[in-house]
């Protein structure tokens, strides 16, 4: 399995941490994470039980549409599409920037609620990418550029070619959005975020690169651990006067250079 943008990542997430003494409570409050993230389904309740259900629905249902969502991609090739496609790989970069930004303005200025925003994304981020690498590992699916057809699944592998059940594009666009998406109580600055993580999904068809399957189940895996990590307490306890007083933030751009798509994400204060 070709390590490229998903290790990057994760490398990214850790050079944020430096070693300044807050640093020791963050880490420890990281792996607590993934204690309970891996503890999770021990105490699963009915609503989760009932999200599982809709996840292996939803993912069941898109495997019919793996076929249709392929000949859509090859078939619907123009510059303006693959200008706007060309998001997929860029948004990696994107997003492991923006967690050490964050997380870094936040513990170099000592204002908690950035220096967790920080934390948080990194988190979901990378145990997100970790469920999804397991599931690829174990599954072994064929990437659709191979022509072998979207049910030629050879367990435990991992090169590259042979990973493509679910998405880590999906899963980490996902898990991003999902914690910045409900850092602010507005539908459109929702909206935003969660268009996109849907349009790195879209790439990732588009490029050949994936089924829609592993993109559906990709997408649902980063949005529900994105969810568990904005729901654990300890990751809740934020400053709410020094919330107040520095508020966040954060712009999406796209600019066109020769014919070529630039993806920006802004981020600030506003005092």
């Amino acid at each position: 399995m070709k390590i490229k943008p998903y290790i990057f990542f994760l490398i990214l997430t850790f050079l944020s941490f430096n070693s300044q003494a807050q640093i020791v409570d963050d880490i420890s409050s990281f792996i607590n994470m993934g204690g309970k993230i891996i503890s999770a389904p021990t105490h699963f309740d009915s609503n989760d039980i009932l999200n599982l259900s809709l996840i292996t629905s939803a993912t069941a249902g898109s495997f019919f549409l793996d076929n249709t969502g392929r000949q859509w991609a090859l078939h619907n090739r123009s510059n303006f599409s693959n200008n706007l496609f060309n998001i997929d790989d860029i948004s990696i970069v994107v997003i492991g920037a923006t967690v050490i930004g964050t997380y870094g303005y936040g513990l170099t200025y000592h204002n908690s609620f950035i220096r967790k925003l920080g934390l948080q994304l990194a988190e979901a981020g990378f145990y997100a990418t970790g469920i999804t690498y397991l599931f690829k590992t174990i599954t072994g699916r064929s990437r659709p550029f191979r022509n072998l057809g979207h049910k030629d699944f050879n367990p435990f592998q991992i090169k590259e070619e042979k990973t493509s059940f679910p998405s880590g594009h999906s899963t980490i666009a996902f898990a991003f959005s999902t914690v910045m998406a409900h850092q602010i109580d507005n539908m459109i600055w929702k909206i935003g975020w969660y268009s996109a993580a849907s349009l790195v999904s879209v790439a990732r068809v588009y490029h050949d690169k994936h089924w829609v399957s592993d993109v559906v189940l990709g997408s649902a895996i980063g949005y529900f651990v994105g969810r568990f990590v904005l729901n654990n307490q300890d990751n809740n306890k934020n400053d709410l006067s020094e919330v107040k007083k520095h508020k966040p933030t954060y712009s999406l751009g796209i600019k066109y250079y020769n014919n070529q798509p630039i993806y920006s994400l802004n981020f600030g204060y506003s005092f």
